[in-house]
C-alpha cells in the first residue's frame, strides 16, 4: 500500500513530526505566540496529536508548512492569553526578544522594502518571464504572490501564498491545466517560485538582511 494513501500515514511521517516538533523555527514561533516555555511543550504536542490522528496525512504537499498553520490556530484557540516571560529564562534553543534598536530597524527595513516593492511595480512586472498562454495574468500573480510573501516574512510567518495549493487556486487554467503531464507542472511551480524568488530579491538587498 502506499503510504500516502495509508491512514495514520508511514513511520517517516511520524519522524517528521518529531524534527518539527524540535526545530528551532517551530519552538521560536511557538514562544511569539504564547510567551510561556512550558505552554511551548503543550502547544507541540497538541499540533503533532492533531497531525498523527490525520487519516491520510502523506496528501500534504508541505508538511512544514501544514504545521505552522496548525501551531497558529491551535495557539488561537487554547492560547489566547499570551504571558511574557523573563529574558534570562528563555531557554537557548529559543530567540529572546529583540532590543527595541533591532525593532525599530526591522520596522524600516520593512516599510522600505514595502515602499520599492509598490514604487517598481510596472517595472517589476516587465521583468517577469511570459510563461504562460496570459503572460499578463502570470506576471501580475507572480507579483502578488511576492508580494504577500514579503509581507508574511515581515510578520515572522510561513507564508503558504507560493504553495501549489495557492498557485492552482489563483491560475487553475496553467498550474492545473488538464492534459498537462504531473512533470510538467511541477516545472511550472518551480519556475513560478523562482520568478517570485527573482522578483523579491530587485527589491530586498542582501546587505540589509545583516
Amino acid at each position: 500500500m502506499d503510504h500516502s494513501e495509508a491512514p495514520g500515514g508511514s513511520s517517516d511521517f511520524q519522524q517528521e513530526l518529531l524534527v518539527l516538533r524540535q526545530d528551532p523555527q517551530v519552538r521560536r514561533l511557538a514562544w511569539q505566540l504564547v510567551g510561556d516555555l512550558d505552554l511551548v511543550e503543550d502547544l507541540n504536542q497538541t499540533v503533532c496529536c492533531r497531525l498523527a490522528a490525520l487519516e491520510y496525512p502523506g496528501r500534504i504537499e508541505n508538511i512544514r508548512a501544514y504545521y505552522f498553520r496548525v501551531l497558529r490556530n491551535e495557539a488561537t484557540k487554547l492560547y489566547a492569553l499570551r504571558r511574557e516571560i523573563p529574558f534570562e529564562d528563555v531557554d537557548d534553543t529559543l530567540v529572546p526578544a529583540q532590543p527595541l534598536d533591532e525593532k525599530v530597524c526591522n520596522s524600516l527595513h520593512a516599510q522600505i522594502w514595502l515602499d520599492r516593492l509598490a514604487a517598481r511595480r510596472d517595472h517589476l512586472l516587465v521583468g517577469i518571464p511570459a510563461r504562460s498562454d496570459d503572460p499578463v495574468r502570470y506576471k501580475i500573480l507572480i507579483f502578488n504572490t511576492a508580494d504577500q510573501v514579503l509581507r508574511d516574512g515581515i510578520n515572522g510567518e510561513a507564508s503558504e501564498a507560493d504553495s501549489n495549493d495557492a498557485w492552482r487556486a489563483a491560475y487553475p487554467e496553467y498550474f492545473a491545466q488538464p492534459g498537462v503531464s504531473a512533470d510538467l507542472l511541477h516545472q511550472r511551480f518551480r519556475r513560478a517560485r523562482l520568478d517570485a524568488r527573482a522578483l523579491l530579491q530587485k527589491v530586498v538587498n542582501r546587505d540589509e538582511l545583516t
